[in-house]
């Protein structure tokens, strides 16, 4: 049960399901449909696994049932791609009010899982990496808005499965890449290096 969640919430097989389900159809309706059921189970799994769901999870098939269900409806591909838009802007947002609001730095909280030493990086870092990650996925949605408005539903298909994918990597890696190097160096493997100079 463990190891078929993992594997649900692999980014990449969610991809991959998009992709067999669309090439071959060109069905939105399919598409849709998959995405939504491929989301509930990884909610109900999420459930009987550990018996909670993740907040981004959970806020995600919020939105993607009522969406999802309004594009099958209205056969309309128009609420399902911008629900995208809608919950990368939502994250970003989220990033910004919990950190000016609530004082909590959502993404220390995510990273700290990385080991006790994320402890170390200074709050300014945190700072600076929260609010380009914050921007990074607004700007993701106003992508995603461009490429609906822009082009047809294969541009924003392959959008979807490559552009958007390609540029996740990016953004977070520079944001890991800016925190891990911003780490302070290690005291005692400092000194030991020093004493071996001696």
């Amino acid at each position: 049960m463990t190891s078929l969640l993992k594997i649900l919430n692999n980014p990449l097989t969610l991809l991959v399901v998009m992709a067999v389900t669309w090439y071959p159809t060109r069905d939105f309706l399919a598409l849709t449909t998959v995405i939504m059921l491929f989301v509930t189970l990884q909610v109900v799994f999420e459930k009987i696994v550990n018996g909670k769901i993740p907040d981004f999870l959970f806020g995600s098939w919020c939105l993607l049932i009522p969406l999802g269900s309004m594009t099958l409806f209205f056969r309309d591909p128009l609420f399902l791609q911008w629900k995208f838009s809608v919950v990368y802007w939502l994250f970003g947002l989220i990033l910004v009010i919990a950190r000016i609001v609530g004082k909590k730095d959502i993404l220390k909280s995510m990273l700290s899982l990385a080991g006790p030493q994320m402890k170390k990086v200074e709050d300014a870092v945190w700072k600076r990496a929260n609010y380009f990650m914050a921007l990074g996925l607004i700007l993701l949605g106003f992508l995603n808005l461009y490429f609906i408005r822009t082009g047809d539903m294969d541009l924003w298909i392959n959008f979807k499965f490559y552009g958007a994918t390609i540029y996740n990597i990016l953004l977070f890696g520079i944001v890991g890449y800016y925190i891990f190097s911003s780490l302070p160096e290690d005291n005692t493997s400092k000194s030991e290096s020093d004493e071996i100079k001696a």
